[in-house]
């Protein structure tokens, strides 16, 4: 298996459909358009780190400078995703590897990885790569598309008594 890690901020458009194919394996919503319109307006320092064999995508990484007033500047992953037929082979780990080098090069001192609470098993192999577990934390987050349909106005129908 000859594996190799791909750094862009624009993966070529081949490997769209298998990103949104890894991420909706993952149970998140994602299909081909929404990958480019995604990819498209992200900031301009992130990047995507794809673990590839010939032309399959075996796993992807995306990255970006997590800024904010309460810490210095760190690198983020902000989401990693190795295919399940092709995990526990070192390839999430060629892409921690590689998302560190890259935090690194940019001038960054630390690298943040976070993970949602139900999944243990990114827990345990954060911890078994030497990471330190800092925080738990709650998101909540409000629909707001949703907001705005319940808040139109209503429109009666059009009266076709004629």
């Amino acid at each position: 298996m000859s594996i190799q890690i791909i750094r862009t901020p624009h993966p070529p458009k081949s490997f769209l459909a298998q990103i949104a194919q890894l991420l909706q394996a993952e149970g998140m919503p994602a299909d081909e358009s929404s990958i480019h319109r995604r990819i498209n307006v992200l900031p301009r320092e992130d990047r995507i780190l794809m673990a590839v064999e010939s032309d399959l995508l075996l796993g992807f990484a995306h990255l970006r400078v997590a800024r904010d007033l309460t810490a210095d500047e760190a690198a983020e992953v902000v989401s990693i995703v190795v295919r399940r037929t092709h995990r526990r082979r070192g390839i999430g780990r060629m892409l921690v590897t590689a998302a560190e080098t890259w935090a690194r090069q940019s001038g960054r001192a630390r690298l943040l990885l976070r993970t949602d609470v139900v999944r243990t098993a990114a827990h345990a192999f954060y911890l078994a790569l030497g990471y330190q577990e800092t925080a738990t934390t709650v998101d909540f987050v409000r629909d707001l598309g949703i907001e705005r349909r319940a808040d139109a106005p209503t429109i009666p129908p059009p009266d076709v008594r004629g």
